[in-house]
């Protein structure tokens, strides 16, 4: 019975999660990388 409710909620929340990424405006967005390409020199930090 536990088992079974455990991998329901867990299942269930990932589901969630995924659905709520998923609708999210800014995943389609296409602009590129500020950091791609880069080939300064690095900053000694």
């Amino acid at each position: 019975m536990i088992d079974g409710f455990v991998l329901l909620l867990t299942h269930g929340l990932m589901l969630i999660a995924a659905w709520r990424l998923l609708g999210r405006r800014d995943l389609d967005n296409e602009a590129p990388d500020p950091h791609a390409g880069y080939k300064g020199r690095r900053p000694d930090a």
